[in-house]
């Protein structure tokens, strides 16, 4: 760690490291600016009779619900500590040490001896122990939390571990998306989509099971209904169905997909009902393929997150212990019945589970060895160290390991999704303004090279092959008119990134300005989007888009650069419609179930845009109340 502090120090020395407010003798309030993370950090101390009577952060970008995590805590630990040698949060480790590294600066330039404050806290022998609780959640996660909150609900008493030092895994840093058809929103849907050309080729395939043939003619009817209305947009938990399992080349069990499309809307809810916001719209989700997204008013995946701490806050048959990894499942005569785990200070933790354990820990789309052993093929032959990931540092495929090792039958394990919207950098959405999500997609040659409403998979592979294998997305003031109020998903301005020139932003009064910031080729700029403008007054795209957004036409003209990054693996633990893990025989383990990402028959070749969140709540909802229902 001294190693890394010493690191961190360089590296923000050479960054650049702004000091105002020194005062001559030690006491006094002390402010410094640094990069952090994400992008600038500003902290400020107050030293009083030669202590640290108070820091904290009173400015940063890092990532809501992690980064942010990090920039309330550490500081908390250095006042209470005396000392800028604490614990990081885990999964948060750079923030973490930024600030102890900058607060150590910030004490040298007030001229108090800097050894007196690295002392580390004395810190108790590691000690075993066994706790008890009717259900046992391993992954604090969307779905870990869905699943704590499910299952309390119905009376049980609930340990959820969690490996990090802060709870929402891979879902506090998604786009905060969720699809779910939503009459009383899509009826007040005024943009422009061709529902017709998106029926036809859906009702073009060929039936593959009869389960797909009886979708498909209950589709075929419900829109000869609709047609006879005046209502603006077709929706029902059948098309939602038909979508996502066509969109994943129906890999996936078409069972699960309608469990998930039919208890989408019930799930949103539910959602509401414990405090969750949405904003009042449904619209076009990036790769989701049809306007039936929710977007929640709160960064990111934040919003979910809250939602679900701030309910379990409320009751009082709920454990949660942080720092804490599950290593195995414990089995007694072919069922599971408890979870062995290892503390942050090394304890072994033995965690019985009267009813059931819940397998929440994720996918592998961070880890770099195991999407190269199961996932490189023809679709994806790279998939190495050099391509960034969106994941969070925890989420590393451990609890599917764990349910192979009693038993569990592993499905799909080759499929992996890129996203095609993330920083070319850091594999990070946080930065994306939502309004651009699915504008017009431009490469360095000033020209448009795929449908921009189409699957992720489809726009991944065609970034990649454009030069460089970036794109911008560029948007208007048509969408933005001010850049103030046009937010991103982690929360912050648009018009922060451009007076920060952070993440590639760039603005141009015209289109010609842009290009130039961009080193695009203006007359192949101006071209390109005078004729979107005209595709999207006909509706007739040459590149096959069906949902538009409206004209670009009003200055000013941003634009900012992305590339896909290795996002979700949609193989995993097989799992039924009550989340029950499945044997390789298609027989429940006892005692074991499975919500999130950890699971492999739900998504198909493809996930949707916007699905992923619909997973986590729907069985993440069904295993708690499974894990009670099946033990009374």
């Amino acid at each position: 760690m001294r190693k890394l502090l010493a690191l961190v120090l360089a590296v923000a020395m050479l960054l650049g490291v702004s000091a105002t407010g020194w005062a001559q003798s030690p006491d006094g309030t002390y402010t410094k600016t640094v990069t952090a993370m994400q992008g600038p950090m500003t902290l400020e101390m107050t030293i009083k009779d030669g202590k640290i009577e108070e820091v904290r952060v009173t400015d940063e970008v890092e990532t809501p619900g992690i980064g942010s995590v990090a920039a309330k805590a550490i500081p908390e630990r250095i006042q209470r500590e005396q000392s800028v040698s604490v614990d990081v949060v885990t999964g948060a480790t750079f923030t973490s040490l930024i600030i102890m590294g900058t607060v150590q600066e910030m004490l040298k330039e007030a001229g108090l001896d800097v050894a007196s404050f690295k002392k580390e806290a004395e810190k108790p022998a590691p000690e075993d122990k066994t706790l008890d609780a009717d259900v046992v959640i391993v992954g604090g996660g969307g779905a870990g939390l869905a699943s704590a909150v499910s299952a309390a609900k119905q009376g049980a008493s609930v340990i959820l571990i969690e490996k990090t030092g802060f709870l929402g895994g891979n879902s506090i840093v998604s786009g905060g998306i969720y699809n779910a058809p939503d009459p009383a929103l899509q009826d007040k849907y005024t943009e422009k989509i061709a529902i017709e050309q998106m029926m036809e080729p859906a009702m073009a395939e060929a039936p593959v099971i009869e389960e797909h043939k009886a979708l498909m003619e209950a589709v075929r009817s419900e829109y000869e209904a609709f047609k006879k209305t005046d209502k603006p947009l077709y929706d029902s938990p059948n098309w939602f169905a038909l979508q996502t399992w066509n969109g994943g080349d129906k890999v996936a069990e078409l069972k699960l997909v309608q469990t998930l499309a039919n208890s989408a809307l019930s799930g949103l809810e539910w959602l509401r009902e414990m405090g969750m916001v949405f904003e009042d719209r449904v619209f076009h989700g990036a790769g989701s393929l049809y306007p039936r997204t929710h977007a929640s008013i709160e960064p990111n995946g934040t919003g979910y997150i809250r939602t679900f701490v701030d309910t379990l806050d409320s009751m009082d048959n709920v454990q949660i212990l942080m720092d804490t990894t599950g290593t195995s499942l414990v089995t007694q005569d072919g069922r599971v019945t408890g979870v062995l785990a290892k503390g942050k200070d090394g304890s072994l933790i033995t965690l019985n589970a009267k009813k059931g354990v819940i397998l929440t820990t994720g996918g592998f789309a961070g880890n770099v060895k195991l999407r190269q052993e199961y996932c490189e093929g023809d679709k994806w032959p790279d998939l190495g160290p050099q391509i960034p990931t969106s994941n969070v540092s925890g989420v590393t495929g451990d609890g599917i390991f764990m349910a192979r090792d009693v038993g569990a039958d592993l499905v799909n394990m080759d499929q992996i999704q890129l996203l095609h919207c993330c920083n070319p950098k850091t594999g990070a959405t946080y930065d994306i303004t939502s309004v651009s999500m699915s504008n017009v997609f431009i490469n360095k040659n000033g020209e448009r090279f795929v449908r921009e409403d189409g699957r992720r998979d489809v726009m991944s592979k065609a970034i990649i092959q454009q030069p460089d294998g970036i794109m911008y997305i560029l948007f208007s003031a048509d969408l933005a008119p001010d850049a103030s109020q046009a937010k991103t998903l982690g929360g912050q301005s648009l018009q922060y990134y451009l007076d920060n020139k952070l993440s590639g932003y760039e603005m141009g009064e015209t289109l010609a300005e842009l290009a130039g910031k961009l080193g695009i080729p203006a007359a192949n700029l101006e071209k390109t989007i005078s004729d979107y403008n005209g595709y999207v007054e006909s509706g007739n795209d040459p590149l096959g888009r069906l949902s538009f957004s409206g004209k670009i036409q009003t200055g000013p003209y941003y634009a900012y650069p992305r590339s896909p990054a290795v996002h979700h693996t949609m193989g995993g633990v097989r799992i039924d419609e009550s989340a029950r893990a499945l044997d390789k025989d298609g027989a429940p383990i006892p005692g074991l179930y499975c919500a999130g990402e950890i699971t492999g028959n739900i998504h198909g070749g493809n996930r949707l845009g916007g699905n992923a969140i619909v997973d986590f709540t729907v069985f993440g909802r069904i295993a708690g109340e499974s894990v009670v229902a099946d033990n009374q």
